[in-house]
């Protein structure tokens, strides 16, 4: 299957988070066995746990592909992590298949403030057989009364709501079960055992207990004694998703285990060369790409609206033997080393066990498949394939993604919101040059600018601000067309609007002149709103580059006071900033009123991920242009006409003679010979 380019850049926004947070944290997380709560903070923030709130609920709307490809996207960096995250889903089903509008926003609205829910179905004599359940669920009145004890519940203990399947007619089996909305916070709900797993240990599971718990009539899910059916659709849409799980391991599992064999050497050669590694190497690519598509075609019939159990089933059938073989080859290719706990691999083999087990064993979805292979070859042939139109069955829910709730901002201290300016400068990715092999020179044609490190300090520090005590962060950049692309960066952080200033007239700028535009246009923009930026934000290298002249120049085009280097800001009740400030002593503090401009350095917070709903706003957001028509500065103090910085005088050093260039050996010996050389001149 071929993404389509919003799809690339949500699979691609996780995949960042999970490089960069994910995989370098979890194993020291579970080697602590501590909860992984900043971690999965983090996911919250970028919406990572409300993936299936419709759009009318606050979603933006993601399909079941985008979602079920994020799911392997999470479990390639921690299964845990990707269970705490999508069991917000599976419980969600239910609410979506059955669940009256008030139902529904009472559910998300709960599950946006307490981040997690759970589905409770599983019993010590309940599990593949629902038939077995014992709790149950009994009328009084206008309530149920709730007892019974459910086992090995994924997010139990930090779950703000669950589903819950009892029964309401005892002797009626699986016909006699009922589904239902329970909150945490209810008299007599109580988490039991939390259980020690072998894998999977950074998501919490445990017994949840109901002892009396009342609830009113009105959180029953749909009709009574129609539980099982609604459940049953839930695991079946659910399936997949634990397929994209085990593809998520064996994507890992694979990239882990070339990385090593391409590295280590038996016998004078890298044992990726030799032919039994290359086959498992295959053998293993073979099973993710083909699990993959298997995830992806169930996901595509759930969004046409087609059936889609067997599927489903299959896919997580497939999909999940596939992670556990990929680990389990994983393991054998990187010999010891792949059973030390030192290597991620031994905990890809551990945690990919679990996938076979949970939502319907595999061994219940051979049956499941089985059921269904029987219904679709009848004694005269094959079924007729099915339309492209949905089917007459009851659809199953669309999967949406949801935007990081905001939390509602605190009242401002001085009793207004913010108004609030970041300059930022647009630089290429690093990681994107090349360079030339024959002129020897940087390749920066079709590179990407992306906004310099030091600017999302200071953008970072401004959305904080903001999301305390609520108003408007607008980012300002000077430069290209091509420019556009570091706001758009910026709006996908969560900026609310953005500026280009783009003239040919300003081309050719330095420092002094840089700092005229910048100032001119802010005015622009001050006396378009009808009142002044309460704080502007630039990072240390600011507008210009490494002199970080900039930021103080602003504030003296502009008049307004000055707090450079700072490295913490915090609003203080009269509407002030105090900021903590790096000196060559150390760290001293200051305060300044608005209106003042304020330049960070490095603070201990980077840039926020993006969420889904400020990606979505960064594609489309229109950016404002200002051009030398409204941002009027003399020509002799802007660009290419002129310049206000005078050079006096220059200085050339006198030339001595040519340096050496080291080639034709490999790095260790260029390396040693240049050791050499530096220790016959006396340099080391």
């Amino acid at each position: 299957m071929l993404f389509d380019n919003e799809t690339q850049e949500l699979l691609t926004m996780v995949r960042e988070f999970v490089d960069k947070e994910v995989i370098p944290t979890v194993g020291d997380y579970e080697k602590n066995n501590e909860f992984p709560e900043k971690l999965l903070d983090m996911a919250c923030d970028m919406g990572l746990n409300q993936l299936c709130i419709p759009a009318e609920y606050g979603g933006p709307g993601l399909t079941n592909v985008q979602v079920f490809a994020i799911a392997e996207e999470i479990a390639r960096g921690d299964i845990g992590i990707g269970t705490t995250l999508i069991a917000n889903a599976l419980a969600s089903f239910p609410v979506l298949l059955a669940g009256t509008d008030a139902q529904k926003r009472l559910w998300f609205d709960t599950m946006v403030e307490k981040k997690y829910a759970a589905f409770c179905l599983t019993e010590p004599n309940a599990g593949s057989d629902a038939g077995g359940v014992q709790t149950t669920a009994v009328e009084d009145g206008d309530d149920y009364i709730i007892n019974g004890t459910k086992c090995f519940i994924s997010n139990g203990p930090i779950a703000g709501i669950y589903t819950v399947l009892a029964s309401t007619r005892k002797k009626a089996g699986v016909m006699g079960l009922s589904a239902f909305i329970v909150e945490r916070d209810r008299p007599g709900v109580s988490i039991g055992k939390e259980e020690d797993k072998m894998g999977m240990r950074l998501s919490c599971t445990s017994e949840v207990i109901f002892d009396n718990v009342r609830i009113p009539k009105d959180h029953l899910l749909g009709k009574k004694n129609r539980g099982f059916k609604y459940i049953m659709e839930t695991l079946d849409h659910s399936r997949a998703g634990v397929g994209a799980f085990g593809v998520g391991i064996g994507q890992r599992a694979v990239e882990e285990a070339t990385k090593y064999a391409k590295q280590r050497k038996q016998f004078g050669q890298p044992v990726a060369n030799f032919q039994l590694v290359e086959e498992m190497l295959a053998n293993m690519e073979i099973q993710v790409q083909t699990g993959r598509q298997m995830y992806l075609h169930a996901a595509e019939l759930m969004d046409a609206g087609q059936p889609f159990t067997m599927e489903a089933a299959i896919a997580k059938t497939y999909g999940t033997d596939a992670g556990m073989k990929c680990a389990e080859d994983g393991v054998q290719v990187m010999g010891g080393y792949g059973y030390m706990k030192e290597y991620p691999m031994e905990k890809l083999m551990r945690d990919a066990k679990i996938l076979q087990i949970y939502e319907g064993t595999n061994q219940v979805q051979r049956t499941v498949i089985a059921g269904q292979v029987k219904k679709k070859y009848t004694d005269n042939g094959p079924k007729a394939a099915p339309s492209t139109a949905p089917t007459k069955r009851e659809e199953a829910p669309k999967a949406t993604a949801a935007p990081a709730p905001a939390a509602a901002p605190k009242k401002a201290p001085s009793g207004k919101e913010l108004n609030l300016l970041v300059c930022i400068k647009q630089v290429p990715d690093t990681t994107q040059i090349k360079i030339d092999p024959v002129k020897h020179t940087l390749i920066r044609e079709g590179v990407p600018a992306i906004v310099s490190t030091f600017d999302t300090y200071a953008l970072e520090t401004a959305l904080r601000l903001r999301d305390q005590v609520g108003g408007k962060v607008t980012v300002l950049t000077m430069g290209i067309p091509k420019a556009k692309d570091a706001l758009r960066e910026c709006l996908a952080a969560g900026a609310d609007e953005a500026y280009l200033i783009t003239d040919r007239a300003f081309g050719g700028s330095d420092t002094l002149a840089t700092s005229k535009i910048i100032s001119t246009a802010i005015q622009v923009l001050e006396n378009r709103a009808g009142k002044a930026f309460d704080f502007i934000f630039c990072g240390k290298q600011a507008i210009d580059g490494d002199t970080g002249q900039v930021g103080p120049e602003i504030s003296q085009h502009l008049n307004r006071a000055l707090i450079s280097y700072a490295v913490e800001a915090v609003l203080q009740e009269d509407g002030s900033i105090k900021c903590k400030r790096e000196s060559d002593e150390g760290y001293d503090y200051y305060t300044a009123s608005a209106p003042c401009v304020i330049t960070m350095n490095k603070t201990a917070y980077d840039l926020r991920y993006p969420n889904f709903k400020s990606q979505r706003f960064s594609r489309t957001a229109e950016i404002g242009e200002l051009t030398s028509a409204e941002v009027v500065v003399a020509p002799e103090e802007r660009g290419l006409a002129g310049s206000p910085t005078k050079v006096l005088k220059t200085y050339t050093p006198r030339h001595e003679k040519n340096g050496m260039k080291i080639e034709g050996l490999d790095g260790k010996a260029a390396a040693d010979k240049l050791t050499g050389l530096l220790s016959d001149a006396g340099l080391l």
